[in-house]
């Protein structure tokens, strides 16, 4: 919020797919933790491109994770690109991953190409 953001926010992968459901405005970036009580942060996702492909299609999404980005990889699937920061970060770090996303300056993961 404080770099000018309008932030929805949500406190497990289910209360996402519902603030997703009702809020009206353009949503831009996703950012979610692969871990979560209930539906992790991979399935939230999946669920939301499923729910609503047209309005994903142009989503991006960061997963954060306390796990190396190998074994998300692994858990996420191959094929699929992704935006990954792994924790502990900054406030500072968090803000640079999101203006390199939002602004499509960050390279995906793709990890057909590693």
């Amino acid at each position: 919020r404080n770099k000018g953001y309008e932030v929805v926010e949500a406190d497990n992968g289910e209360t996402a797919i519902e603030a997703f459901t009702q809020h009206t405005g353009l949503i831009d970036l996703i950012i979610t933790d692969v871990v979560m009580p209930g539906m992790n942060g991979p399935k939230m996702v999946k669920a939301l491109e499923e729910q609503a492909p047209d309005r994903m299609k142009d989503i991006k999404v960061i997963f954060i994770s306390g796990y190396a980005e190998d074994a998300f990889i692994d858990t996420y699937g191959p094929s699929r690109e992704f935006n990954f920061l792994p924790k502990p970060f900054t406030l500072k770090q968090l803000a640079a991953k999101v203006k390199e996303v939002v602004d499509g300056t960050a390279l995906s993961t793709d990890s057909q190409d590693s």
